[in-house]
């Protein structure tokens, strides 16, 4: 429904490919598929090319940043696109408040399109791929008749379209995107493979950090998300947190906003395999480790971009 009432956008496949159909045929085809000798108007029809999938050469020039569908554009197939553009925001957002707020380093701005462009290449070619499988799926003539040939032919189409699930349940791309390599990401060790139909959580530099429930109930504040601050927040995972006093220190010195978050259980501790970790604005994790590094100045500069 376009209109909600009686303007109406309809897909059929063509017989012939690149084989533009008559109104005739189109209109043929709606009182088909309502099952009904109804009136209609074709107000125009034309050809679409499915699996179409555009990234942008650049997402940022000077003072201009570009985001959502001005950098990428989506087959619908899977629904990446709306998702992919929030990321992008996310990601943009905190970087270019740091800079404003006088605490982001010259290198912090260029990290968008290093982290997001690799994105928008893996979304749209997820994409690309789910409708590329549907196009090519065969459908048998006889699919309309009101046979056993019919009846048959349904089944089968019943059987090819239910392992299509990835089409809509493509967790791995929603949450799986990863920053690895980036300039502005401490990394220490090889990612995870990736995934497009399952997301499993880790505490990983450069991925989404780790849910986990902080509260008792499943309301507003008790989702670790809630807790986080504005700018970085250090988690303090198990009974026996370490002293952080240095990095907070250096935190302070640097202007960098960091909060320390204490979550004291063990499931958390065992979901996140470390004692620490440093969480971004984004909700990525930027660091990792069982104590604080030698130098916590050096590693905020690094992921303020002050040293890349």
């Amino acid at each position: 429904a376009v209109n909600g009432k009686d303007e109406f956008l309809f897909r059929t496949r063509a017989d012939e490919p690149g084989q533009p159909p008559s109104d005739a045929l189109v209109a043929d085809s709606m009182r088909r598929c309502v099952g009904a000798d109804i009136d209609m108007d074709v107000i125009a029809h034309e050809p679409w090319t499915a699996g179409m999938a555009l990234v942008a050469e650049g997402f940022a020039d000077r003072r201009v940043l570009l985001a959502g569908d001005a950098v990428h554009l989506f087959t619908p197939t899977g629904g990446f696109g709306m998702n992919t553009g929030i990321d992008d925001a996310d990601n943009l957002s905190w970087k270019l408040a740091a800079m404003l707020r006088g605490w982001g380093g010259p290198g912090l701005l260029p990290s968008y399109e290093t982290e997001r462009m690799p994105v928008a290449l893996r979304n749209t070619e997820a994409a690309r791929r789910l409708t590329a499988n549907i196009g090519e799926t065969d459908i048998d003539p006889a699919i309309e008749e009101g046979t056993p040939a019919g009846e048959a032919a349904r089944r089968a189409a019943g059987t090819m379209l239910g392992q299509f699930g990835e089409q809509f349940a493509s967790i791995g791309v929603q949450l799986g995107a990863r920053y690895d390599g980036s300039p502005i990401i401490a990394g220490d060790g090889p990612a995870p493979a990736d995934d497009l139909t399952a997301y499993v959580p880790t505490s990983i530099p450069g991925g989404r950090a780790p849910h986990f429930w902080v509260g008792a109930g499943r309301g507003e504040g008790d989702s670790l998300y809630d807790r986080l601050c504005r700018g970085f927040t250090l988690l303090r995972l198990g009974p026996r947190p370490p002293d952080v006093a240095a990095m907070t220190d250096a935190a302070a010195r640097q202007r960098i906003p960091l909060e320390v978050l204490d979550l004291a259980d063990a499931e958390a501790r065992n979901l996140y395999d470390c004692d620490l970790a440093l969480i971004r604005p984004d909700c990525y994790v930027a660091w990792r480790g069982n104590r604080l590094v030698a130098e916590p100045r050096r590693l905020l500069a690094r992921l303020a971009g002050h040293e890349n």
